[in-house]
Parts: structure tokens; sequence; C-alpha cells
């Protein structure tokens, strides 16, 4: 009887060490370590300031659930009464709970960066496998657990192997991409192996080791990788970070592996995603990207009709992307233009004009306010005539009537402006003097004046300054030019918005002009998506069949005729190569060479829309409007034609009838028409010869 026990038990024991091993891990670091949404996170942590009216960490938590992991530690450092409590209350520490959730914190004096917070993890002993690593401020829909797997996979045949990293492809400019995380990486094309990695922010000149070309037969260079912060770890990685203390970020991880590969054998690999989002919402301006991105859906389902918290009630979409919960009023005249998310129990008054905003719940907005590009938190009072431009308001602000906020504020929480007051561009207040020992490292007096006076009389605002994060040299110049144009000479900081424009159409008039664009505010709207959408395509390797689902909506959302469809989505094609590396186009071979693997890319997508002998009308046409407002592409409008021709997207006799029917007022066409009288001449005669045979 009492061996059988004992092998009951041992059997037991067993079982549970094997479940525990078989176990999805993921460790969760719900601090960023960094002072970037100051002052907003001086009472609040940032894994809960809220995003698309969500807290941030709803958005990691549902994208390891989807991924099918099974147990997560929640990391918290700074405010992790407040994220413990948050987690208590909240669906994910129920005992229905399809993840388990484990809560451990550490004070903000023993933990300043993710190394410290991986060495005490290491020191609980908590983990004995293969692990997920990612920070609370990630929004992703990837699935994780075939990247686990072929991490593994790989340890079968290296050893070494102590990480698995996700990068995601996005070309410099685009919105996705944190200009403080600019890098580098050297890879070995053939197993994915990182052979050196550069961070790359205000560095002139890259260099790299010359015995890395000797001992690699390929060597791939990649500027287009964006750090996902989403590691697949083995269980080493906890115990390299304890024996090295000078490992603080994951940057300075990377770098000691590579540096002492030779003597541990450790090696680091890369996973590129194609076709998934994920995004750190790092900084301001990448908050702003993030958001954008989840109302318009790229993080499917990650999106806010289909939240699933109890504490947040959902969304319901309409055209345009507006998303309005339960409780929402709507004056008369008041109008939510496109790409809007308001929370539940807001009213919004007469004539007020919101466009690509969030509006947090619980808010009250007057009269004639323009919103614009900004990001209002809950119970924020705003009255009559203000104006907002691409600014960030946190929790219970109150703005007095005919406040002007300017082009990326922060406006902590608790502030009140007074009535009239216009708040220069990139300012961030607080409802409180900044505290000088934590905020300020000056002896000037006077500077401890302003900075301790309120910005007005009768505000309860005050000026704060942030101190030059250590690691963070880039960071600092990136949230200053949030929301703003440079312009070096420009002696005045009024109508900032047509000057940004006629900057900007000075810097590309010769490069890009995609010529005569409808007046209708609804068509050009409609081009800027389906560019918007083409550039996502073009550079996640997106299916031709979503996008044309995706241009088909905008198409019904904006009423445009097929017309207007046929030819702005070839006019969006031809502007992608000047769009995508905001170079000018030189006028040599090197613009098609640049042009053709875009509409090799995107063949499905045309011959979706050219169907008939009128589509192929319409696109030539178009095709010619864009030659003669951009002449450097005339030289190759006859490759584009001859490659458009010859993939059977135009026909033989919509290219010949369109020749032959010039417009009336030829005078600007002659240049174009005289250099693709060779191709018709060409097609003129295959014709001639076709008809002869069948004589």
């Amino acid at each position: 009887m009492s061996s059988n026990k004992t092998s009951k038990s041992m059997s037991k024991s067993g079982s549970e060490i094997v479940k525990q091993e078989d176990v999805t891990l993921a460790v969760l670091i719900a601090d960023s370590f960094s002072i970037r949404f100051a002052p907003v996170t001086e009472s609040k942590p940032k894994a809960l300031l809220p995003l698309v009216n969500r807290p941030m960490i709803e958005y990691s938590l549902e994208s390891l659930l989807l991924s099918g992991v099974q147990k997560t530690f929640v990391y918290c450092v700074a405010h992790a009464d407040q994220i413990r409590q948050y987690l208590k209350e909240s669906k994910w520490m129920r005992s229905v709970s399809p993840m388990s959730i484990e809560v451990i914190s550490q004070s903000p004096d023993d933990c300043r960066s993710l190394g410290d917070s991986l060495r005490d993890i290491d020191g609980k002993s908590l983990i004995r496998g293969d692990f997920i690593l990612m920070s609370a401020d990630v929004v992703s829909n990837v699935q994780l657990i075939p990247i686990l797997e072929e991490h593994r996979e790989k340890k079968k045949t290296d050893k070494g192997i102590v990480m698995t990293h996700i990068f995601k492809r996005s070309f410099p400019g685009h919105r996705s991409r944190s200009a403080e995380e600019e890098l580098v990486l050297a890879i070995n094309p053939t197993n994915g192996r990182i052979l050196n990695y550069q961070q790359t922010t205000n560095l002139k000149k890259l260099s790299f080791p010359l015995e890395m070309f000797k001992e690699n037969s390929l060597v791939d260079l990649h500027y287009d990788f964006v750090d996902t912060h989403i590691s697949i770890c083995s269980p080493v990685v906890l115990p390299l970070f304890s024996d090295n203390f000078d490992y603080q970020t994951w940057g300075d991880f990377v770098r000691g592996i590579l540096i002492n590969e030779e003597i541990l054998n450790n090696t680091i690999y890369c996973h590129v995603l194609e076709g998934s989002y994920a995004a750190h919402v790092s900084n301001v301006p990448m908050y702003d990207a993030v958001s954008k991105d989840i109302i318009q859906r790229w993080a499917f389902p990650l999106v806010p009709d289909l939240n699933r918290s109890d504490k947040t009630p959902r969304h319901t979409l309409s055209r345009h992307n507006v998303y309005k919960q339960p409780g929402v009023t709507l004056a008369k005249e008041s109008v939510l233009e496109r790409d809007v998310a308001v929370g539940e129990d807001t009213k919004i008054g007469e004539r007020t004009f919101v466009s690509q905003s969030v509006i947090g719940s619980r808010c009250t907005i007057g009269n004639d306010v323009h919103i614009n590009n900004a990001y209002i938190w809950d119970d924020v009072e705003i009255k009559n005539k203000c104006r907002i431009e691409v600014a960030l308001i946190a929790d219970g602000v109150v703005l007095n009537e005919g406040v002007e906020i300017g082009r990326g504020c922060v406006i902590g929480p608790g502030v009140i402006l007074a009535a009239g007051i216009k708040i220069p561009d990139n300012t961030r207040l607080m409802a409180h003097p900044p505290k000088r020992d934590n905020d300020f490292e000056t002896s000037d007096e006077e500077d401890d004046k302003v900075a301790t006076t309120p910005v007005s009389a009768d505000s309860v605002a005050y000026v704060y300054h942030r101190p030059i994060e250590e690691d963070s040299d880039a960071e600092s110049l990136i949230d200053e030019l949030w929301g703003l144009d440079i312009d070096e000479d420009s002696e005045s900081d009024e109508d900032d918005e047509d000057e940004a424009a006629d900057d900007e159409d000075e810097e590309h008039e010769e490069e890009l002009d995609v010529g005569d664009l409808p007046e209708d505010l609804n068509a050009r709207s409609f081009y800027n998506e389906v560019l918007e959408s083409l550039q996502r395509g073009y550079e996640e390797k997106i299916k031709g069949d979503n996008l044309v689902l995706e241009i088909n909506s905008s198409k019904y959302a904006y009423n445009v005729t097929m017309k207007e469809v046929n030819m702005l989505v070839i006019k969006a094609m031809l502007s992608l190569p000047s769009v995508m590396t905001k170079k000018a186009a030189t006028g040599t071979n090197d613009d098609w060479i640049a042009l053709r693997p875009i509409l090799q890319h995107f063949l499905s997508v045309l011959r979706n829309y050219l169907k008939n002998n009128q589509s192929m009308l319409d696109s030539l046409e178009a095709l010619e409007e864009f030659g003669v407002h951009n002449p450097h592409f005339v030289k190759s409008i006859c490759k584009v034609l001859h490659f458009l021709y010859g993939e059977d997207v135009l026909s033989e006799d919509a290219i010949l009838e369109w020749y032959a029917n010039p417009p009336n007022d030829p005078s600007a066409l002659k240049t174009i028409r005289k250099t693709v009288e060779p191709f018709i001449t060409w097609l003129e005669e295959a014709e001639e010869e076709s008809s002869e045979e069948s004589d």
C-alpha cells in the first residue's frame, strides 16, 4: 500500500514538473524606466495611461492571450500599487481567466532599468524554461507561439542561442518608426543570426568589424528594421543579466553578447514579421502614431469596437472610422470628421469640429471648439471657442473660454487654464510647482522663479522642464518636434499649419506633383487614404485582395466615383517611390528601377480595377496627367506602358484609342506623346503583322 502511494505521489510530482515546464510563460515589464510622458506619469503609471480609451496594459495582455500564453508575470516598479489594484479588479485575475497573472513589484530605488528587473526575476528563480519578454507599452497582433517553436528548433542545432528578437520592416519616415530608435542590423541571411547591432541616432557614419565579413560569406545590412520590444528568451538570459551589471537595456545586452560571442559562444537571432502589426509606444509621437493605427484598424483585432474589457464599454463603429461609446451627445452642427474615438457620456457642443482625435469619458466640450490631432483623456472640460492642435491633455483638465493650445503640448492632470490664454508650442504643464530636487538641476534663481510661477494669474498651471535622461539624447529632440515642422528662417510662429504646408510644397516642388486632384474634399481624403494604404501594403507585403477591400471601403466612405477611383489609385502608385524615400526623382533610369517592383507588387490591385476598356482609359488619362505635372517622370512613361501591356493590365485597343484621342488642349502633352510614339508605332506594326498573318 505504502509503495503504491509513494509511486502515485512521485508520478503526480513528475507530472506537475512536466506541466510547469510545458506552460507558455511571458514576462511583461510594466515600466519604461523613463520620463518621456512626464508630467502625466508623476501620479499614474505608464502602463495604465489610456490608449484610445483603454489602459495601455490591456493591449499587451490581450496580445499575449491571443498568442496562447498561459501564464504572465507582470513586473511593476513605478506606482506598482496602482497596477496591482487595477489587475486585481480586472478580468485577468478572475478564476475563470484563460491566462494566469502573477504581479511582481519592486521599489523604484532598487530597480532603475530593464536589467535590474531581469536580475530581480532571476533572483526569485521563477522561470526555468524559454519565455516571452515583452514591454507593457507594446501593441501587437503577432502570433508568438510559432516564433517560440522556431526558437526551440534553432536550439537543437545551436546550443548557444540565448534570444530570438522580433523586428518589423518599416522604412524611414513612416509614422510607426520612432526616430529615437533608429538602428542598423547586420544579419546572416542564411539563418537569421544577428552579427552586428548599432543604434544610429545622432551617428554620422557607421563602422563594421572586418572579421564579420571574413567569417560570413553572406551579410545583409538592414536599416529598415524597427524594434518591436518583443523577445523569445532562453532561460540563460536571466543569469547573463545577473552576471553582467553593465547590461541595463536590451541594446546593452545585445552589444555585450556580440562582443563576447567568441568567448561565451552565445548567439542572438532575429525574426522579421510579415503582415503582422507590432509597435512600441516609446514616447509621445509614437503614442500619436499607434493611436492612429488602432483607429484605422491596422492592429486588428485590437480595435475599439472589439474591446473585451468589462471596465470600458465597447465603441460602435461608424463611417470614416468614427467610434463612439454609449452616452455620447452631439449638438447640432458638430462634426466628427474622421479617425475619431469618443468615450462614454461625453458631451460635444454646437459647431464643434473634431478630426483625427481621441476624447475620453465624461468630457464636456463647448461650442465652436476646434480639435485636431489631439488626445483628451477623462473628465476634461473644454469651454467655448477653444482651439487644440496636436496636443495631449490628461485627466481633469479645465480649459476656459478661448484657450489655444500650441502644437506638441502635453497638459498634465488637474491643470486649469484661464480664459483667452495661448500656450506656446511644445509646452508641458503641470498642476503644481515642480519639485526642484527631482525636476531641476539648475541653480539659476531666475529659472527657479519662472518655474514656480503659474503661467497666468488665474491659471493653475506651471511649466514643466524635463531633465535630460542619460540614454535619451535623441528622445529630447524627438519630443520637441512632435507635431512641429522645422523652419529655421521663420520669423513668426503665426499660421504654423499654413507655413508648414508651404514649406512642404517648396521642398517637394521638383520631386512630386500628383496633378489635377479633384477639388472635392472627399476625393482628396480618399487619395490620401489610398496612398497610405498602398505604402503600408508595399512595406508589409500585404496581399492585394486585402488592399482592394480596404480601398473599396474608403470608396464607399468618401462616396467617390469609379473614374476617380481608377485615376487616383494609379496616381498613388506612381507617387510611392518619392513618398517612401522622400527623395526627389532624377529623371533617369533609377526612377523606373524604383517604380517597377511597386507596380509588380500591385498587379492584382491593378487588374481588379482595370477590367474594361473605360477603366483602362481612365488609368491612361491619370498616367498622362501625372507626367504633365512631373516632368522627371516622362522618361519612364513608355516603360510603364510597356510593362502594363506585357502584364495584360492594359489592352492594345485601349492604348491605341487613348493615343488617338488627345485632349482638347494638347500643348502640355506634346512631350509625353512624342515619348510614347515609338511604343505606339510598335503596337500598330504588331497589329498589322497579326492582321496579315490571319489573312
